[in-house]
């Protein structure tokens, strides 16, 4: 798919069907990823390493989210500024800001790595160990050396599967990253249970399947689909690479919170739990992951809309935007209201799947409830906030983005654990979560309420001319004819020129007109809308048809159904201006004054290809067979009632190349020739 192609897809294509696309296979993903230190515990937590094993994952995770948000920072970043770049049609920016983000990962998750093994103690100390027992810290040391061997595929794989996403491959960055969650998965009772390696065991399962998210990724830079690559993008552009980081800041912070606040927790936990202090740790462990796992799909969704709305950003198609965003904020309603439901009415089976193995039973089980009844209380509202972080993320606003995403986790949320917790107890500490959601909600109302305001006078300065301007500018009565291959956006550039000119569009309207006034049914029309002029069907709806009843109606030759449909035509030319999709239009009104004829084809036969195996979901080759199909239908249609070649340039007043100029371009040239064609011969007297 070229150019013309990605910019027809994003900003034509429903953005219901859009967004289901691009956000499936992101929520999988993100819920993957969610899920590889969640299987950890699950496993780790009904093994003998019980609470001792859950809190040593729940404090080696604010490490591996750190890795995460630089791997975020640099991949969400290129994902919003290729979407950006590609929208407003700035292809360097795009292949640039690609090869900088790859080399980028390359170089930061190695110097992560080599600095977390060089400071191993001091970063174990930050986060919380040296507050709970041996046994817990033991673990601890032990699952984090193993999983500083994966830090670079980790954060690889998670940076690449934002700008595999934008690139316009969702499914292909799914699969990435569920290739090493199934590994994970299959590996961890093997090496935990069967090999007897516990915790060790678990960390091992987890780079294993790193490890190939990581080639998997890699492999797609072979032959990327829309991407460009050469030695010259690799190449780091300072400037490139600062708007980069900027638009992916709030991603950092937003994954940099979660570490910062599930360590400051810890460590509260640590000081004032006391001989509970693991068990306390290990059911907070439960809920962060959990948490983790609400906010895949909330996330999920949004970043799914991510390429959707900054490449309409960057293409000024600003209704869009707001519309996708809209969407959006519902799908984050409607998870936030479930989540909400089932941490209030079922915690306890969630807290079961982890297992039951602590000092003190009775206290983890009734902290852990509490937890997920306190804690998670306004989830409903954190799942807004966090989706509306990409939001802005998307149309370029990094800095309010940011704000935001610091709003929740290190404004609010930090400062009030350490106040309800040091100066409480372990259960007051809970209610600094509900706080912080509606805290940050009520400031996520606010900014974004300013940049829809924005983004709504935008859309009134981009808005086509109204149609009393129309009114003025063409006057008399005119027909717009269409004829168009398939596949080449003809259909799509004569509906959008009929709103420009603020009149109707004949497509299926048309046969719905013909079935109406000669009581013809419908799907017999659709059938042989058309069609080739050989074989049954034709030859028997061209002598006899159904009636709306059912019934068989004979008709002679001269009154069969194209000269009922051409009949339609010339009624629609005497009582109203409009646009006419193809069937034979532009030669039944050969003769009227102000028609206009206009042919849209295209020389690239993988623009039509490509266009409509992303527009129906088919495969390359069913394109290619449907487009010849359909097309020969057109021609011995056409041919065969008038006795012209189809597609003859001297059949038609004007013809364009939708493949070589693109489809908007496309629209853009013909609505200027047909207000300056008719506005010539305005004085004309119909």
């Amino acid at each position: 798919m070229n150019e013309s192609n990605e910019n027809f897809y994003l900003t034509q294509t429903p953005i219901k069907k859009l967004l289901i696309k691009f956000s499936i296979p992101c929520i999988l993903a993100m819920l993957v990823s969610a899920l590889y230190n969640i299987v950890d515990q699950i496993f780790i937590g009904n093994s003998t390493a019980g609470t001792a094993g859950i809190m040593a994952t729940t404090l080696v995770y604010p490490f591996t989210v750190v890795a995460l948000a630089i791997a975020q920072l640099i991949g969400d970043g290129c994902a919003a500024l290729y979407s950006i770049s590609l929208g407003s049609k700035d292809e360097k920016t795009s292949n640039k800001c690609v090869g900088n983000a790859i080399i980028s990962i390359i170089f930061s998750s190695i110097i992560l790595m080599i600095l977390g093994f060089i400071f191993m103690n001091p970063i174990l100390n930050v986060l919380g160990a040296n507050g709970y027992d041996l046994r817990c810290q033991e673990f601890t040391k032990q699952y984090l050396t193993i999983i500083l061997y994966g830090v670079p595929f980790y954060m690889f794989s998670s940076s690449m599967a934002s700008i595999i996403r934008a690139s316009g491959a969702p499914t292909y960055s799914m699969i990435a990253t569920i290739i090493g969650a199934i590994i994970n998965l299959i590996l961890d009772p093997i090496l935990i249970f069967g090999l007897k390696m516990g915790v060790q065991g678990a960390a091992t399962a987890t780079i294993i399947g790193q490890i190939v998210s990581a080639i998997v990724s890699a492999v797609y830079f072979v032959k990327p689909k829309f991407i460009k690559l050469s030695i010259q993008s690799l190449k780091i552009e300072w400037k490139v690479l600062g708007r980069l980081l900027q638009l992916g800041i709030s991603s950092f912070i937003t994954q940099i919170s979660i570490a910062i606040i599930t360590i400051v927790a810890n460590n509260v936990v640590g000081t004032i739990g006391g001989e509970n202090a693991t068990d306390a740790g290990g059911a907070l462990g439960i809920v962060f992951k959990v948490f983790a796992i609400v906010l895949a799909f909330s996330l999920g969704v949004a970043v799914g809309g991510q390429p959707i709305i900054g490449f309409n950003y960057g293409a000024k198609q600003y209704k869009r935007v707001l519309e996708t965003y809209k969407l959006v904020v519902i799908s984050s309603i409607v998870i936030g209201l479930i989540a909400m439901l089932m941490f209030e009415a079922m915690p306890k089976a969630i807290i079961s799947l982890f297992g039951g193995h602590a000092n003190n039973l009775e206290f983890y089980k009734e902290y852990a409830t509490l937890s997920f009844r306190i804690y998670l209380g306004g989830i409903l509202f954190c799942c807004i906030q966090k989706a509306s972080c990409i939001f802005l993320q998307s149309i370029d606003k990094p800095y309010k983005a940011m704000v935001l995403s610091l709003m929740r986790d290190v404004i609010i949320l930090v400062p009030g654990v350490c106040l309800l917790g040091l100066n409480g107890n372990l259960y007051t500490m809970l209610w600094a979560g509900p706080i912080s959601d509606i805290g940050a909600f009520v400031v996520t109302v606010l900014l974004v309420t300013i940049e829809c305001r924005k983004i709504r006078s935008l859309c009134k300065k981009t808005e086509p001319i109204t149609n009393e301007v129309h009114e003025n500018e063409i006057k008399g009565r005119f027909v717009i004819s269409i004829g168009r291959e398939f596949g080449s956006g003809g259909k799509y550039i004569g509906q959008e020129l009929a709103k420009r000119l603020n009149v109707k569009c004949y497509d299926n309207e048309l046969l719905a007109k013909v079935s109406e006034n000669y009581n013809i049914d419908m799907q017999m029309l659709k059938k042989m809308d058309e069609k080739q002029k050989s074989g049954y069907w034709y030859s028997f709806a061209t002598n006899y048809v159904f009636s709306k009843d059912g019934e068989v109606l004979p008709i002679s030759a001269e009154d069969n159904l194209f000269l009922k449909q051409a009949k339609v035509i010339e009624d629609l030319y005497q009582n109203e201006n409009c646009v006419i999709i193809g069937r034979c239009s532009d030669f039944i009104l050969k003769d009227k004054p102000n028609v206009i004829s206009i042919f849209i084809y295209s020389s690239d036969i993988n623009f039509k290809i490509h266009r409509k195996k992303d527009l129906e979901n088919i495969s390359i080759s069913s394109a290619e067979k449907k487009i010849d199909t359909i097309d020969k239908q057109r021609a011995e249609y056409y041919e065969h009632f008038t006795s012209r070649k189809w597609g003859d340039k001297n059949n038609y007043e004007i013809c364009i190349d939708s493949s070589k100029i693109g489809v908007e371009e496309s629209i853009n040239v013909l609505e200027n020739y047909i207000k300056n064609r008719l506005n010539e011969v305005s004085e004309v007297v119909l």
